[in-house]
């Protein structure tokens, strides 16, 4: 519970008399909509600023989190026509009733209206300064919107029918790094300036299957972000990768694979510098643009797909089919709890229902452990990855 003071939000002045009528009703349709008074526009955008600030500063979310959430919020507030201080269940619910008849929207886009609806609603309700202000400007309690009669059956209904993903099999990572380098070596002979890109964008997808980042994170390493440990010096500089995740949350990652050693050097000493740039404004950056800038995430997803199309295999090939393809090659390697450290995962829960299947002789192995079994079970799947043969 926040401090009363520092919560209270004071919109006393000459233009928040509450007698000036503000066309709220205007373009809104739910069945309650009503014109707002002056003040109570203004104390709802007062309320939307303030939760604003408390997704940048508070929670640490990103740009893109921060616009979904206001997206969200504005959408129902357009739509029900009423402060968020009289917002009801029954609003929540007609609402997501319009979206699925006028929008055709699923229970993956009803869900995300529903989480950024009850942060709201909690940041609102889980300050006392906030909430006496309201009772005392408008003689109204704000009362919970978002319950469990209008929030599980919908995630009841998502997790009846959560698709599952299927991992990448050995036979098809090996197809995607040979068409890599098939498409690296017909670039090479016709001249073309995608040679470089594809030796690029082949080492992105490796990183991606050594490590289980996520695509956001692997757009933005950094090379200093590889570090060594001197208890493995056959790993050389990459040992451990630092990783900046969601929430700016940072955690470190530890490379099982002794496979990074000469894809990192290779990539550092022959790829990396034709992207290199006068217009480059991070140097530090791991992966470079053909320009020198940031790689957008589209043209990862964009890259795979097309690799995975040209290699035959049947079926859409994402960062995240990656990522998942490490987590399912270690879950039984390492153990849930290092699983979980590894991913980032906010709750083992996520981990245990996604990746892990408990097998008791493999839980608690130790890191060297670790490491031998993680190097023998992907054999077959990194055989010939670097293949210098057509650099030469």
């Amino acid at each position: 519970m926040l401090h009363m003071k520092a919560n209270i939000v004071s919109l006393s002045n000459a233009n928040m008399s509450g007698n000036q009528v503000f066309p709220g009703k205007a373009g809104a349709i739910g069945p309650r909509a009503r014109d707002l008074t002056q003040a109570e526009h203004e104390h709802t955008e007062v309320l939307l600023s303030l939760f604003e600030k408390h997704l940048v500063g508070t929670r640490a979310n990103g740009k893109k989190t921060v616009q979904l959430a206001l997206g969200a919020l504005r959408g129902f507030l357009k739509y029900v026509g009423l402060p968020p201080w009289e917002w009801l269940e029954d609003d929540v619910s007609d609402f997501l009733a319009h979206k699925v008849k006028e929008a055709d929207i699923g229970l993956g886009r009803q869900s995300t209206y529903l989480t950024y609806l009850r942060s709201f609603q909690n940041y609102i309700l889980d300050s006392r300064g906030l909430t006496n202000e309201i009772h005392r400007k408008f003689g109204v309690q704000p009362q919970r919107f978002v319950t469990n009669e209008n929030a599980i059956p919908i995630k009841r209904k998502r997790h009846q029918r959560k698709k599952v993903i299927t991992p990448l099999s050995a036979v098809q990572c090996q197809k995607l790094i040979e068409q890599f380098d098939i498409e690296i070596r017909q670039a090479k002979l016709s001249g073309s300036k995608a040679y470089n890109t594809l030796r690029r964008d082949k080492v992105m997808s490796m990183v991606t299957l050594l490590t289980g980042v996520r695509v956001e994170e692997l757009v933005n390493l950094k090379i200093n972000y590889f570090q060594p440990d001197l208890k493995y010096p056959n790993f050389g500089n990459y040992a451990l990768l630092t990783v900046v995740g969601k929430g700016r949350k940072t955690r470190v990652v530890r490379l099982y694979n002794p496979l990074i050693k000469p894809l990192m050097d290779w990539y550092l000493d022959e790829v990396r510098p034709s992207f290199l740039s006068k217009k480059t404004e991070d140097p530090d950056r791991l992966f470079l643009s053909e320009r020198g800038g940031e790689i957008c995430t589209e043209q990862v997803r964009r890259m795979l797909q097309s690799i995975a199309s040209n290699a035959g295999i049947p079926f859409r090939v994402s960062p995240h089919l990656l990522r998942h393809t490490y987590a399912t090659q270690m879950a039984n390697v390492i153990g849930p709890e290092a699983l979980q450290q590894q991913l980032g995962h906010e709750h083992l829960s996520t981990t245990l229902g996604t990746y892990y299947h408990q097998n008791p002789e493999q839980v608690g192995n130790q890191v060297q452990q670790g490491i031998e079994n993680f190097t023998k079970a992907i054999d077959s799947m990194t055989e010939g990855l670097i293949d210098d043969n057509h650099d030469q």
